[in-house]
């Protein structure tokens, strides 16, 4: 793996770019903030009034994926099983050309995040696919967008490891056990002789070592930025200069009395009961305890009581009584593969605790 790539604002990780891109491809391993990335330059052109769609990597009906659900899924997986992978890669090439074809007749920039160096890449590779077969695909993919004038913002860490960790800890749940296991029971893993965390840490080191290479042949615009201390401001100040918008402009709307949206509210996930809370941390909202985000996630203020949150496709609508008080609150947002997410939620009345922030 190179080290010491440039980083934000480095002539070197730059090339030049006369026209507006088309597609935006945002790469980079797990938790390097590809989909706050995204989420972000969504919000951006909004502002400018500029159409963009963007496609979230787990979102149903993604114009490159062969499967909408796990069956279908299980379908691609069992065809790589079987070495078909030159019939995966053809079949998603033609996804390519087809997604092509509709922004060239489109105004709308489409944003998407691991979809060059992720899906299909990074399931390629723990399939243990030779790496110039995955480098001959990456390559008719570039050929294909080349007419819709892509751009590629690439998400790193020099520390593999510790970004590994930072983004188990901040998932929580069962995401490290989860991520050793995709890792090491891999037929790259298994051939590598890969265990525990660092057989996860060697995979995602090896996954990287190929980005880095196919970073480097890419001949359309391009943007390397170190994301690992976390300067989350600097980072989108230079997505933003690399993709001619303004940084000037205030990124987010203002939020009056966030305390009023704090509290318990209950509803239903699926057959079970869910009790999500929305807390006060680090002067912003934050929600926890729904099924389908991480812990912790950022409530972005974009209207009056209504919220993205933070890295997801979503947004949580607040609801107010006769009175004025919020009531509860609803969340929709694009379905993803495992299903809907549409969830309308009430607030818990225990008035003991009310306004604490937890």
């Amino acid at each position: 793996m190179f080290h010491g790539m440039p980083a934000v604002g480095s002539e070197g990780a730059r090339m030049e770019h006369p026209a507006r891109p088309r597609l935006i491809l945002i790469e980079g391993v797990p938790g390097s903030g590809k989909s706050t990335t995204a989420q972000f330059l969504l919000r951006r052109y909004a502002q400018q009034g500029i159409a963009s769609r963007w496609w979230y990597e787990e979102e149903a009906g993604h114009p490159l994926y062969l499967f909408d659900d796990a069956a279908s899924l299980q379908r691609v997986l069992a065809d790589l099983t079987a070495g078909n992978q030159q019939r995966i890669i053809d079949a998603v090439l033609e996804k390519w050309r087809a997604l092509s074809r509709e922004i060239q007749a489109s105004e709308t920039i489409v944003i998407l995040d691991s979809c060059l160096f992720g899906y299909l890449t990074w399931t390629l590779f723990p399939f243990d696919v030779p790496e110039e077969v995955i480098a001959a695909y990456l390559a008719q993919a570039e050929q294909i967008i080349h007419a819709i004038s892509p751009r590629l913002i690439y998400l790193y860490q020099d520390d593999v490891a510790a970004a590994l960790r930072t983004i188990c800890r901040r998932r929580g749940g069962e995401t490290e056990q989860r991520f050793i296991r995709n890792a090491t029971e891999s037929a790259y893993g298994k051939r590598h002789g890969l265990r525990g965390f660092a057989g996860m840490v060697a995979f995602w080191g090896g996954y990287r070592e190929f980005t880095d290479a196919a970073f480097a042949r890419i001949q359309f615009p391009k943007l390397a930025i170190e994301t690992a201390a976390g300067d989350w401001l600097a980072c989108q100040r230079a997505a933003l200069q690399f993709l001619d918008l303004p940084t000037t402009d205030a990124l987010e709307a203002g939020m009056q009395d966030p305390e009023r949206f704090v509290g318990d509210y209950r509803g239903r996930g699926g057959d079970a009961a869910v009790v999500c809370r929305v807390r006060m941390a680090n002067h912003a909202l934050h929600i926890n305890d729904l099924p389908f985000v991480w812990p912790e996630n950022r409530l972005i203020p974009i209207a009056v009581n209504r919220f993205a949150i933070e890295s997801f496709p979503f947004t949580v609508q607040f609801e107010e009584d006769g009175t004025g008080a919020i009531a509860g609150m609803v969340i929709t947002g694009a379905a993803l593969l495992s299903g809907p997410i549409d969830h309308r939620f009430v607030r818990h009345r225990d008035e003991t605790h009310q306004g604490l922030p937890w």
